[in-house]
């Protein structure tokens, strides 16, 4: 164990772990040992004297969902010091919806089932209070996740102007983390049959993955209450209409990672002799802007056979990611950030709603685009994965901050509102009215929807990169030419 860890750890939260584990020392515990640590058995005395009433469970916060916190409060400190063009550090992403019939109380309940089956709907995210940034589960909240507005009685004109005026609101406004649901849902009627669905929702709550359980969920609630058939049981539903998987399980992962220093040499020879890039702060030229390049026909069906014949969609996309960076930055050696599900590997794990994520750094010397470049990038994929679940901020802090990227690939192959509408016999147009943020000075986003076929849209993000919109597109859609032309 690390003295870092015992110093930010009581002793009696360290007990806990280590029982638990059984062995302190272990590079891999197996994540159902997790299931043993039992309610606040991660809060120091100290600490939980501090709770509020009706606090059924409290955990400290994994490094990630206190960077993204943070970095929220920060945003929402400039823009009260008047600071201009500081965006908002969450999401608001509005889809518009034909239902078989709208009823307010139908939403109302709907919601109020996701509230009681999840966890993080009862959840409030403290910075200061504790030793440590702590995650507090509540037995109840008083303010409802669903909101419902009726403006059927207005025109048309004047609907788009009510809808226009929420999502500007919504995007500029400062969500308090003390104050669950921190995830909000606001259904706007329209018509008898017609609505709009707006998902508000901070980082630092949970991943992708939760948020799109969290709309599939609300939806087949909604359509079980009007038809009064039972909804669909949560993969994680028991009997007794609690969570089988409590989010504890994975902070005391978590906790247990920091301690351990089993893997920290590996990382040391993987990551040894970056040099520190320069802060934002001293790079003459940065830049801030969004674009996106679509892959779609004979490059999609291309890319899509070499996927089939060679590492997987995966692999193909990073493939194309690293391209595209080594064009930019005039080198094939690079260093990128890769999402990682930190999700415990548990009965109903996968159906876990909450913040399961971590960034790993890869690194790579980029040959030429080709079959071989696929498959060293699906090995660094694995290699980096495997051990993906140590925090980033961690390797910051024992190898130091040259190992934070200043790029991050994502990939996301999710079952869309489209889906889920269709199975429950619902018409869907989904329009996404915000883009993200990223925590890094550039992102490529590739996202696929499984229900819409043959189309991955690229969303690139340039919050202070030296990139610019023209060099970043042209470099995407040049290195995706390039990869398609493989099967030809």
């Amino acid at each position: 164990m690390n003295s870092r860890g015992r110093d930010t750890i009581s002793e009696s939260v360290r007990a806990t772990l280590c029982a638990a584990a059984e062995a302190s020392e272990a590079f891999e515990v197996p994540d159902h040992r997790w299931a043993r640590i039992p309610a606040l058995g991660l809060v120091s005395p100290a600490d939980r004297r501090r709770l509020p009433a009706g606090a059924e469970d409290a955990f400290p916060m994994s490094e990630q969902q206190a960077a993204m916190a943070t970095r929220m409060l920060m945003a929402a400190a400039l823009r009260d010091r008047g600071a201009v063009g500081v965006p908002a550090y969450h999401n608001v992403a509005t889809s518009h919806l034909t239902v078989p019939r709208v009823d307010p109380a139908a939403f109302e309940e709907a919601g109020r089932g996701l509230v009681r089956e999840h966890e993080m709907f009862r959840s409030l995210l403290d910075l200061d209070r504790y030793s440590r940034p702590m995650q507090v589960v509540l037995d109840h909240v008083d303010r409802p996740l669903v909101t419902v507005h009726d403006l059927r009685g207005l025109p048309h004109g004047e609907q788009q102007h009510r809808l226009a005026e929420f999502a500007d609101a919504e995007n500029a406004r400062t969500i308090d983390l003390t104050d669950p649901p921190l995830v909000t849902i606001t259904v706007h009627l329209l018509s008898d049959t017609a609505i709009t669905l707006t998902l508000t929702e901070p980082h630092a709550i949970a991943d992708g993955w939760s948020t799109h359980l969290n709309l599939v969920e609300f939806l087949d609630r909604y359509v079980a209450e009007l038809t009064g058939r039972p909804p669909e049981r949560p993969a994680s539903s028991g009997a007794n209409d609690s969570p089988r998987f409590r989010l504890r399980e994975h902070s005391a992962q978590q906790l247990f990672q920091s301690l351990t220093v089993a893997d920290s040499q590996w990382w040391s020879q993987y990551l040894c002799g970056l040099e520190p890039r320069p802060s934002a702060e001293s790079t003459r030229d940065c830049h801030t802007w969004q674009d996106s390049v679509e892959i779609v026909g004979r490059e999609n069906r291309m890319l899509s056979r070499l996927a089939a014949s060679s590492s997987g969609v995966k692999a193909v996309l990073l493939a194309i990611h690293l391209e595209a960076l080594a064009r930019l930055a005039g080198e094939r050696r690079i260093l990128t950030g890769v999402p990682v599900n930190t999700r415990l590997a548990v009965p109903n794990g996968v159906d876990a709603r909450g913040m399961f994520l971590n960034v790993a750094p890869l690194r790579v010397d980029v040959p030429a685009p080709g079959r071989e470049a696929v498959a060293l990038a699906h090995r660094q994929l694995m290699q980096v994965t495997m051990r993906g679940r140590t925090p980033l901020a961690q390797l910051a802090r024992t190898i130091g901050r040259a190992v934070v990227p200043a790029s991050l690939f994502g990939f996301n192959s999710f079952h869309s509102i489209a889906g889920v509408a269709q199975r429950l016999d619902l018409d869907t147009l989904e329009a996404f009215d915000d883009w993200s943020h990223t925590d890094f000075p550039f992102e490529a986003s590739f996202n696929r929807s499984e229900e819409v076929g043959e189309h991955i849209r690229v969303l690139l993000y340039s919050e202070a990169s030296s990139h610019t919109r023209a060099d970043a597109t042209a470099a995407y859609r040049d290195a995706i030419a390039r990869f398609a032309r493989i099967e030809e």
